[in-house]
């Protein structure tokens, strides 16, 4: 692994830092999920920006013991990268439920203690008419004036989710956030409920290019839109398990409305 530039715990969990950060505007988080909508917009994101590998979150009493392996190198399997004023939350193992909510608490914090402006939240909406639509919808939740105009940017290409359940680590981290005061901002994009949706994945990408003012091609995941399906069709398996377990059936139905 990258030899530590710096280390600090956070409500349980080593955030190991590489290089130094800067002052990162925005944080990207993805965690597995719907489509793995988040994982699959997050590694492109990474990649056609040339982000650094930065920083390593590790907890050895809620993680499993896992290290991944690239290029020969071994690497933490939830990592932060950064460059160019942005940082990206991704991991290659989904969350155990009962880590969530700690792990979520100690990503809004280090957000926090690293002058973080904003969080944007990544994900799949799951859609049981998704295999009609040509061109995903994209709808957004924002909490704070610099999330606000974060949303604005989008323009009419995203709807403002006005009544629904979101469950699972987006609603973690909303709630850690507004408690925080911290602004937030989750993208949530139509896709499959238990398939890799790299079509869902293009749309989230092109929703972060507005927001960050920043040119993300997705001409190469679009043609690699097979072989991710295939690649990620393990880590979709697990990740449905979590679902199962944290509940996420609770999205599908419409909220009370009380009078």
């Amino acid at each position: 692994m990258l030899n530590t530039f710096y280390e600090e715990e956070i409500y349980g969990f080593i955030f190991r830092e590489y290089r130094e950060l800067g002052d990162p505007e925005l944080l990207l988080v993805s965690l597995p999920d719907v489509g793995l909508v988040g994982s699959i917009a997050a590694v492109n994101i990474i990649r056609e920006l040339g982000m650094k590998d930065s920083v390593g979150i590790d907890s050895y009493s809620a993680f499993p013991p896992v290290v991944i392996v690239q290029e020969g190198e071994p690497k933490h399997p939830m990592r932060i990268y950064t460059g160019d004023g942005i940082a990206v939350l991704i991991t290659d193992v989904p969350v155990p439920p009962p880590a969530m909510a700690p792990l979520t608490r100690a990503i809004v914090e280090w957000a926090l203690r690293r002058r973080v402006r904003a969080i944007l939240g990544v994900t799949g909406m799951g859609n049981p008419a998704r295999i009609e639509m040509e061109r995903p919808g994209i709808h957004y939740l924002a909490i704070g004036r610099t999330a606000m105009g974060m949303a604005d940017k989008l323009g009419g290409d995203a709807k403002r989710l006005s009544d629904g359940i979101l469950v699972g680590p987006m609603a973690l981290i909303l709630k850690e956030a507004a408690r925080a005061r911290m602004d937030m901002m989750v993208i949530m994009v139509d896709s499959y409920i238990d398939l890799p949706d790299p079509e869902a994945a293009a749309r989230a990408v092109e929703a972060v290019s507005k927001i960050t003012d920043k040119e993300i091609s997705v001409e190469k995941l679009m043609k690699e839109a097979e072989m991710i399906k295939l690649r990620y069709r393990e880590l979709m398996k697990e990740t449905r398990s979590m679902m199962a377990k944290m509940g996420k059936g609770y999205e599908y139905r419409a909220p009370l409305l009380y009078t």
